[in-house]
């Protein structure tokens, strides 16, 4: 193979390895697709109504009993003095049911805490549909990549081929020479293919999230190398006290304990109360009336819905509990992950990439001189490409943690109530 070849060879291994960036914040390059997804995600558009639900169950709960009119007729059409209505008396009233025992006040906090862990439920949700964002974008971006190194492989195959079939046909190379190459090239062929099958796959995940078309977006490849620090252990365990799921449960449990005092108070039977006016047809006169009613709580006294709430409230208590140790773990789990990634991809930056290209090169130039075989060379050839696919795979699991260790620390708050904000103060 003559020295035209080698340096396309090289040249060509050099161009398909992810281009390098500088640091910059990595929510300055998600910020873009996340505006596109915090407008079009219909599962962000539930969340968010979710919130105006829960707001207009607290304006409900705050409400009083709305009073009663009534009109009452008697002693007319029967027989004698009461066949007409001569003898009829018409009373004209409201009545209006009186809350006692503070069943208004408990209400309103059963539904004020039901609103605040709506909110926090909403923020938690829109949280994970962030966390999923971030990862099917970099997934995309990947894809896009290992498409462009499949492409680059199978041209680089394409053109082996070419320059062996000369050799072989020159009698300058052995027919086993052009069968590796045949192979090689036939592999980077099927590489190809399932790269554009995990592109499509890649892009059709990511559309549903964004509920819009890809081209709404940049190019990623900057995106892949953009540096960012690993949290503490600490740092991220300490997060976890403010994460929306964790205040959500918070406010379950204290709604728990006031459904359990409304209930109580639901026991206690409303005392209904009457004002009106009666005409006496008979006496050609009139007269007020007031009336009074209060059920008696003989058998039911509200004991069964009392129990319920506080099992509910048990319930409520282990939920948190519950909750808190699966956050716990979940954050122990995503550290490890994000630790072994960030060295992986540093490694592979540093180390691994570096040392296959220079292998490549020396192999390159050796066959060049005569002193290594056209097998070592291809074998050089196919080390630095599986490597630079190792690469592309690391940097996937590494912003796979990240976009994990986001979610766990809450980190788009901000952006999430900007949004909410703005999306319910505009229905209502």
């Amino acid at each position: 193979m003559n020295k035209k070849i080698l340096t396309l060879l090289t040249c060509t291994a050099l161009f398909s390895m992810p281009l390098q960036s500088n640091a910059q914040n990595l929510e300055t390059d998600l910020y873009p697709v996340f505006q596109i997804v915090l407008e079009n995600n219909p599962d962000i558009k539930m969340n968010l109504a979710s919130i105006m639900s829960a707001e207009g169950q607290a304006l409900q709960a705050g409400l009083r009993p709305n009073p009663q009119a009534i009109m009452e007729l008697e002693n007319f059409g029967g027989d004698d003095d009461f066949s007409g209505v001569d003898g009829a008396e018409l009373t004209l009233g409201v009545e209006q049911e009186i809350e006692i025992a503070g069943k208004r006040t408990y209400r309103k906090d059963v539904a004020n805490y039901a609103l605040a862990a709506a909110k926090q439920e909403a923020v938690s949700q829109i949280l994970a549909t962030l966390a999923s964002t971030h990862q099917s974008y970099a997934g995309y971006v990947i894809a896009q990549e290992r498409l462009k190194l499949a492409e680059r492989r199978l041209a680089l195959a394409d053109k082996t081929d070419e320059a062996v079939k000369k050799r072989v046909s020159a009698a300058a190379a052995s027919d086993i020479q052009h069968t590796k190459v045949d192979i090689e090239q036939k592999a980077a062929a099927i590489e190809k293919a399932q790269a554009i099958e995990e592109l499509a796959s890649a892009k059709a995940q990511l559309e549903r999230i964004l509920a819009s078309g890809v081209d709404q977006i940049n190019e990623g490849i900057g995106f892949l190398q953009t540096a960012f620090d690993v949290p503490e252990k600490e740092q991220l365990i300490k997060a976890l006290e403010n994460l929306p799921q964790a205040e959500m449960m918070k406010l379950k449990e204290l709604q728990a304990q006031s459904n359990i005092e409304l209930a109580k108070a639901y026991g206690v039977p409303n005392p209904t109360i009457g004002l009106g006016i009666r005409r006496f047809n008979e006496t050609d006169s009139n007269a007020f009336m007031a009336t009074l009613s209060i059920p008696i709580p003989i058998s039911d006294r509200n004991q069964g819905n009392i129990a319920q709430a506080r099992a509910e409230r048990i319930v409520a208590e282990n939920e948190n509990r519950s909750t808190l140790l699966s956050l716990k773990e979940a954050s122990e789990k995503v550290y490890q992950q994000l630790l072994a990634a960030s060295q992986e991809v540093k490694s592979y930056k540093n180390d691994i990439i570096p040392s296959a290209q220079k292998a490549y090169e020396q192999a390159s130039e050796g066959y060049n001189s005569g002193r290594f075989s056209f097998l070592e060379l291809l074998d050089a050839q196919r080390t630095l490409y599986e490597m630079q696919e190792a690469q592309l795979d690391s940097l996937l699991k590494l912003h796979q943690a990240k976009a994990q260790a986001d979610f766990l620390m809450n980190a788009h708050a901000h952006l999430i109530q900007q949004t909410i904000s703005l999306k319910t103060g505009d229905q209502k």
